[in-house]
């Protein structure tokens, strides 16, 4: 006889399977490896947050209380450059180690045929890797 898991999802087998979909989908920011993988993840969702397609406080496990606030603001009166020509993809990361536990992040992104510039700090804590400043321009 089955176990009340295995009626709902079926078998155990896709049991499995959604399970390991669901922890790859949940991954914190601290599974995040290097500066770099981390700057890629942190200003993804930065962006998504100035073209309001994400809730600013998403970023929280992410970024600082002031990158937040600012980004908040910037979303909230449309004053993200370049929103008026789509969506911001993210096409470039440059990260820059200027210690063992702070890096400068320099990244390209376009708005449809438009090219984009922004600049970062990421700093590495207790609880990993934080966005500590976010500039865009």
């Amino acid at each position: 006889m089955r176990n009340a898991a295995e009626r709902r999802t079926g078998t155990v087998a896709l049991q499995r399977v959604l399970q390991a979909s669901h922890a790859a989908k949940s991954r914190g920011c601290d599974e995040v490896d290097t500066p770099l993988q981390f700057a890629g993840v942190a200003l993804r969702l930065a962006l998504e947050v100035l073209d309001g397609r994400r809730s600013p406080v998403q970023l929280r496990p992410l970024a600082e209380s002031s990158v937040i606030a600012a980004l908040r603001t910037l979303a909230e009166y449309g004053q993200a450059p370049g929103c008026e020509f789509g969506a911001a993809t993210l096409t470039r990361i440059d990260v820059i180690m200027t210690d063992s536990k702070a890096a400068e992040v320099c990244a390209g992104y376009d708005r449809g045929t438009r090219h984009f510039a922004l600049a970062a700090r990421i700093v590495r804590g207790r609880s990993g890797w934080r966005l500590t400043v976010f500039r865009v321009c």
